[in-house]
């Protein structure tokens, strides 16, 4: 399955954090986001290449 999978930030209401957001298409086609909740860079990416 070939899927471009891209990380996404997304801010708070006050704009004074953000987390990031896994952004994929699924086999169906249908747009997917999974918040991770957190917002250390290092972490997300990792997520993003197992994904």
């Amino acid at each position: 399955m070939n899927k471009l999978v891209r990380l996404r930030t997304r801010s708070s209401r006050d704009g004074c954090s953000f987390k990031y957001y896994i952004d994929y298409f699924d086999e169906n086609g249908k747009r997917r986001q999974i918040s991770l909740g957190h917002a250390d860079r290092k972490k997300a990416e990792s997520y993003r290449l197992t994904v």
